[in-house]
């Protein structure tokens, strides 16, 4: 019973820690995460926030598995949903915008020279993620076309691409105005013209 509740206050405080990462990076940027500035943020030493994460590229890491988590995975467990293509994709939409809003560092990381280029192990893990969202994008505009709900003449896996596209930009314009605009709003004006453009002609 012992050694469970200690792991369970490890696997707490990680989470705890990788939130306010996340944080910190909307409000400095990646280049202003370090671990000595993480623990103050944290009321901790440094030495104990070393316990659970070895450096700070093992911290952004974890950050990226929380954005595969809240992004990639839920969008995973929507495309198994039986509900029409067209809600899949707007429920995803509507989740990805949420999750971003609500965590303004994701963007500021995702399109970070950090993230680009000093650390390109980690640049191949969220690619990696990346690939597998739209590849789950691709599969439920293929749904839409064979069961008739979309266009036929588009093409799922540039659309897919497009999709997500149109989401990243976003919020890149959302970060660079200093969040200075409401991106669920922007978000639902997204979805009504993206599924205008995919939807089979005639359908309301």
């Amino acid at each position: 019973m012992e050694t469970y509740v200690e792991k369970k206050g490890t696997k707490t405080r990680q989470t705890e820690i990788v939130n306010k990462a996340i944080a910190l990076i909307g409000e400095l940027g990646p280049s202003g995460l370090t671990t000595a500035r993480l623990a103050e943020r944290l009321g901790m030493s440094e030495s104990n926030l070393y316990r659970h994460f070895n450096g700070k590229e093992a911290i952004l890491s974890s950050v990226i598995d929380e954005i595969g988590r809240l992004l990639m995975d839920k969008a995973s467990a929507v495309a198994n949903e039986k509900i029409p293509p067209e809600d899949k994709l707007r429920l995803i939409m509507a989740n990805h915008i949420r999750e971003v809003e609500q965590r303004n560092g994701m963007p500021r990381l995702v399109f970070s020279e950090e993230m680009h280029v000093k650390y390109p192990a980690l640049r191949e893990k969220l690619a990696k993620r990346i690939r597998g969202y739209v590849s789950t994008i691709e599969l439920i505009l293929n749904e839409g076309v064979e069961d008739g709900s979309f266009n036929p003449d588009i093409r799922p896996a540039e659309t897919a691409r497009a999709y997500l596209g149109m989401m990243q930009f976003a919020a890149m314009r959302w970060s660079l105005s200093g969040f200075s605009f409401s991106l669920e709003e922007e978000g639902r004006n997204l979805w009504i013209n993206f599924y205008r453009m995919i939807r089979k002609q005639g359908q309301i």
